[in-house]
């Protein structure tokens, strides 16, 4: 009778679950992005929010500021029923790392959902900056010790934590001049008022076309065929910034797991379909669909990657 108790008690108890997850959504779900508009992480949640077939409307809100914590403690705050989905990037796994105290635990308060996307990274500098190579970026950095900066999109990214790996490695003086965004850092290196960037290819290529920029690596493993005369950072001399950035989407914890295979399974099919593929491609994007179990993996293994950076560079946010 015990058992056959137990399975009854279990029958009850997950009946409301199971059909809450039938039942979703049952009204819009929000996707919210913790930088600006314009940049290659809001470009991807609008794709995907465009051609999500979950019969109701998925919408984007960009809520920047914080290094991300603004939009993230945003979302910790929200129900745990699935219509609140946070963009991140490798600046989540991190927080805890470069702040003393945060309004949420990224471990505990959130659950991952899926990957999106993967981005090739950048060094380039404003052409007024005299150096066409890593070698003599880091030899000028040298010899002007604090004059040479490099703007990213914002501190306790990844873009930041190679920029320190690249001082760590080389024990050179560049100085990191964080933006809210990856839009606002290029637009101020184009403009000069930064020497230079780390950020992600995808919002430095058209600049780097026209003459605007000067791309002097890419942190992939094999050469990009949008700046295929770029070379890798192995090429370069700075095998330390050999890195994919990427793009996912996490859920409050309490989430059931139903709705996360749902949303799971709906930003997978969107991913691979042939349309969505080019589109990222012609973009510099490259697509990464799989499962929750995936995305949780990298999570935490980037988590340990990045942090470590953190601690020997003693990069603090507060």
């Amino acid at each position: 009778m015990r058992p056959l108790l137990i399975f009854v008690c279990v029958l009850l108890l997950s009946g409301p679950v199971a059909a809450y997850a039938q039942a979703f959504p049952s009204k819009p779900i929000r996707i919210v992005v913790p930088f600006p508009a314009g940049g290659s992480f809001d470009v991807t949640a609008r794709i995907l929010a465009q051609r999500m077939q979950l019969g109701q409307n998925v919408l984007v809100e960009n809520r920047p500021g914080g290094g991300t914590v603004i939009g993230t403690e945003y979302v910790a705050r929200q129900p745990g029923d699935g219509y609140t989905v946070l963009s991140i990037g490798p600046s989540f796994t991190m927080h805890h790392a470069v702040r003393s105290k945060v309004p949420f635990d990224t471990e505990k308060d959130f659950k991952a959902v899926a990957q999106a996307m993967g981005l090739v990274m950048v060094v380039a500098v404003n052409p007024s900056l005299p150096v066409k190579s890593m070698k003599e970026y880091l030899a000028l950095a040298r010899a002007r010790p604090g004059e040479i900066s490099y703007g990213t999109s914002g501190p306790g990214t990844s873009h930041n934590m190679l920029g320190e790996a690249i001082k760590l490695a080389h024990k050179v003086n560049i100085v990191h001049a964080p933006y809210q965004g990856e839009v606002p850092a290029v637009t101020a290196a184009v403009g000069g008022h930064i020497t230079g960037v780390l950020v992600n290819l995808f919002a430095v290529a058209p600049f780097v076309k026209t003459g605007r920029l000067r791309a002097l690596t890419v942190t992939s493993a094999e050469r990009d065929a949008i700046v295929p005369d770029v070379p890798t950072a192995r090429e370069a001399g700075v095998p330390e910034i050999e890195a994919i950035n990427w793009n996912g989407y996490v859920v409050q914890s309490a989430t059931p797991a139903a709705v996360i295979t749902r949303l799971n399974t709906e930003i997978n099919r969107v991913l691979s379909t042939p349309e969505v593929r080019e589109l990222m491609r012609t973009q510099g994007l490259i697509v990464t669909p799989g499962s929750s179990e995936q995305f949780a993996a990298l999570l935490k293994s980037d988590g340990v990657r990045y942090s470590r950076i953190a601690r020997e560079a003693n990069v603090r946010l507060d």
